[in-house]
């Protein structure tokens, strides 16, 4: 069933509500309309639902924000979708089992809150979002698509071998640890196993339920022959998801196989092949019988093991002519195997908790450690030091994943067996990088915690022609360990964005844990204070307090009312700020003594030094613009990327209190609402609004045929401020002077489209259209006349005051 948006209904007051009686519906009508009924007034305490992205036979689940801002999915599950109340509640006991669980294993999707409605009969959880299957981490709520598995063989098919060893290994030891529990899944498949922060999850966990609960639930091919509900079950249906993805196969094709394989994927999948067809073995009993077995032997998938010694001997009887030579050959390989032989004993996987399964893929110390690009680490003194210096292949991998060229020179030395090893030797820059991406491979793929990072140095066994002459150094990678700090900073007043060179960190009251130990420094910025410089030194384990007074500098503060150099107040217009007033002629002689002009205005400056600037054209509207925005730089009231201009013709409209127009130029936009002036939706004005064309006596002046009855008491133009401000604080944005805009005319006529645009009427001015907010008056850019000024706006570079501009 598709359900369509509701149409909005206008607001009502409960206590004036009249019933009204509807028609009936019809059966087209019906089933929708139920479906709304339901929806309709869906309270989640201290949730916005947002939207839904997703539903199925067992609920449904929303897209929500929680108070915070945090961005959250939230599953609702309705009574009514079950034919039984038992059923209903069994689901819930599951998702009550699960919740204390879910936080202890970072493969299961964390389960942050559950809630229970009796009376509109459903319950609910809030679960971690997983990220944008295009953008990440990066979402935006319009567009949300949650990355799954499904997504990502949607999108590039067949998926890495590697990566879905990795992903196998993690998801069955994440099934180990519920197992571990008591709980099973009952639903794995592809598109329940999201990813958060690029880690995947078992997720949809909707079906959770005690081991043995048997009822048929899941989907068909990911489901075995025997049903849901037991441990062996989960296992067969993650080995069906692995096969999945590794085989660019619908599972139902099991276990034909790909057809695409390389050479280098053949010995692969050899081994791969036969751990996915025990997992998804039709016999239960020829299946693993717990995750922990199948995550062992995905784990040994692809590793190189030590040949046996019967094997060496009868290669060695083919190859040996004389049985003496033989002998000695072989009592001297066996001497000199105890030297170099690993010898690992094999985990009993039945005995190990899901924790000691997870450390088995981490470094440990005394052991031999295999990272997941299949280098091997020796213990040597207190860390894990690499057997071989990095080579070409894997150095290739990292310019590939980073887009970046290679510098460097490549060097040969010895193998153990085979052809020569190509090793690099490159810049010290390219180094740090390459251990810094090693890094997030390893942790993406969990052979590493965040506690351990790769650092190099340089290997004495690999000589470079050029490495020591332009400081080019090989790579011979260490497993050492992070240590640890906290930070805490705080300002007065706060709300101050703490920065580490370009990167936000947070608002203070900042908190921040994990930081690591060594000399720290921050920038500590808020809107019309002075930048701050906070250094200190973290200690391992210990926390670093930093806190500063911030001094005031007058600064500009968007969002709040402020009085700039030339006391022009400032008022907060959606993004920017606009002045309250017109440009006054104080003001611009101000600019025209420190900026001689050519063409003086024909003004008396020094008469009515609060009167709005006129006989100024569009540019000299924008040069004192230029000229403001100068100035308070250079004294530190604005910043760099921040302006004074000419309003747009939008904005001019916002501050009008016009909703946004139809039309892509003031042309198109002219006149297009009607009905409504600055001052509300009357005519004609009332005295006490504005300065226009009024009736006046012959002896004050020889007009006449002014607004009928209208009297304003100023027979040309008003000192700015004279007449009451609207709810804004904004004074006549409606008469007095026209004021220029940034914008040209546009339109389809060629001969105004690149004309000028003037808006908000003079004292000239009488006509009602003329009058209305949406009139523009086309004039020519350089024109100047008596009743012609301006209004500046002040805005970071490139913003403007409607979102989205």
């Amino acid at each position: 069933m598709t359900v369509t948006d509701p149409p909005e209904l206008p607001p009502t007051d409960a206590d004036d509500a009249v019933p009204i009686e509807l028609p009936p519906m019809s059966a087209a009508e019906e089933a929708p309309a139920a479906a709304w009924a339901r929806e309709d007034g869906l309270i989640i305490p201290d949730i916005t639902l947002i939207r839904r992205i997703g539903s199925g036979s067992y609920g449904e689940v929303w897209l929500a924000q929680t108070i915070t801002g945090a961005l959250r999915a939230v599953k609702v599950v309705w009574r009514e979708d079950f034919e039984q109340e038992k059923t209903f509640r069994r689901e819930f006991e599951g998702i009550e089992q699960f919740e204390p669980i879910s936080r202890g294993h970072p493969g299961l999707v964390n389960i942050l809150h559950v809630g229970w409605n009796e009376q509109r009969g459903f319950y609910y959880y809030v679960m971690e979002l997983g990220d944008d299957a295009v953008h990440g981490t990066k979402m935006d709520v319009g567009t949300y698509e949650p990355r799954t598995l499904s997504t990502d063989f949607k999108r590039h098919g067949r998926l890495n071998l590697d990566f879905c060893k990795q992903t196998g290994i993690f998801l069955a030891d994440a099934l180990g640890y519920m197992h571990s529990y008591g709980l099973t899944h009952r639903d794995i498949k592809p598109s329940n196993i999201i990813f958060v922060a690029g880690v995947s999850k078992l997720a949809d966990i909707g079906l959770v339920a005690m081991q043995g609960e048997r009822a048929f639930v899941g989907t068909d091919g990911f489901v075995p022959p025997e049903g849901p509900g037991t441990f062996a079950a989960d296992v067969y249906s993650l080995g069906k998801v692995l096969y999945e993805i590794s085989s660019g196969n619908d599972r139902m094709e099991f276990p034909a196989v790909p057809d695409d394989l390389t050479a280098q994927e053949w010995v692969f999948w050899r081994e791969w092949n036969a751990v996915i067809c025990k997992a998804c073995a039709p016999d239960e009993k020829k299946r693993y019988a717990t995750a922990a077995d199948f995550a062992t032997d995905l784990h040994h998938v692809g590793v190189p093991r030590p040949v046996p010694l019967y094997k060496r001997l009868a290669r060695g009887l083919v190859q040996v002519a004389v049985l003496s030579v033989l002998c000695g050959s072989v009592l001297a390989m066996l001497k000199r195997e105890k030297s170099w032989r690993y010898l690992v004993q094999a985990p009993d996987a039945t005995k190990l908790t899901p924790n000691e399964l997870a450390k088995m893929k981490m470094p440990n110390a005394g052991k031999l450690w295999i990272n997941s690009a299949g280098m091997k680490f020796t213990w040597r003194g207190d860390k894990h030091i690499a057997e071989r210096p990095v080579n070409l292949d894997l150095f290739s991998r990292f310019l590939n994943d980073t887009s970046q060229p290679f510098e460097g020179e490549v060097v040969t030395i010895p193998a153990k067996t085979g052809p020569p090893d190509p090793v690099v030797v490159v810049p010290q820059p390219d180094a740090r990088g390459f251990c810094e991406w090693l890094t997030t491979q390893d942790r993406n793929a969990h052979a590493l915690t965040d506690d351990f990072e790769y650092k190099w140095q340089p290997d004495p066994g690999v000589k470079s022609s050029a490495g020591a002459r332009l400081a080019w150094t090989s790579l011979r990678l260490e497993v050492v360990k992070r240590h640890f700090g906290s930070v805490e900073i705080n300002s007065t007043p706060d709300g101050a964005e703490v920065f580490q060179g370009s990167t936000l960190l947070g608002i203070t009251p900042l908190n921040l844990d994990r930081v690591r130990v060594g000399d720290f420094s921050a920038q500590v910025h808020l809107q019309g204070y002075k930048r701050e410089l906070l250094n200190g030194k973290i200690k391992e384990g210990g926390a670093l307090k930093l806190s500063t007074q911030l001094k005031a500098t007058g600064a500009v503060v968007f969002g709040t009312r402020w009085r700039n150099s030339l006391d022009i107040e400032m008022v907060p217009v959606g993004n920017i700020l606009i002045a309250a007033t017109e440009t006054r002629r104080q003001d611009f002689a101000i600019f025209l003594r420190q900026m001689p002009w050519s063409n003086v205005p024909t003004v008396d400056l020094a008469k009515e030094p609060r009167a709005p600037m006129t006989f100024v054209n569009r540019a000299e509207g924008v040069t004192f613009c230029h000229w403001l925005t100068d100035i308070e730089r250079a004294r530190g009231l604005i910043e760099e990327g921040q302006v004074y201009r000419l309003p747009t013709d939008d904005e001019w409209s916002m501050a009008a209190g016009l909703l946004r127009e139809r039309g892509e130029s003031p042309a198109e936009r002219n006149l297009r609402v009607g009905g409504i002036f600055v001052w509300g939706y009357t005519w004609p004005p009332s005295p006490v609004i504005g300065n226009f064309w009024d009736s006046l006596p012959e002896e004050k002046a020889p007009r006449r045929d002014g607004i009928p009855g209208f009297k304003d008491g100023f027979p040309e133009v008003a000192p700015v401020g004279s007449f009451p401000p609207d709810d804004r604080n904004l004074y006549d944005l409606a008469g007095n002077v026209w004021e220029w805009i940034e914008d040209n005319f546009g339109g389809a006529d060629a001969k105004n489209a690149r004309l000028g645009v003037v808006r908000g009427g003079s004292w000239r001015t009488k006509e009602r259209t003329e009058l209305m907010a949406s009139f523009r008056k086309p004039l020519p850019a350089a024109a100047k006349t008596d009743d012609i000024g301006f209004r500046i706006v002040l805005s970071p570079v490139g913003v403007y005051a409607r979102d989205g501009d």
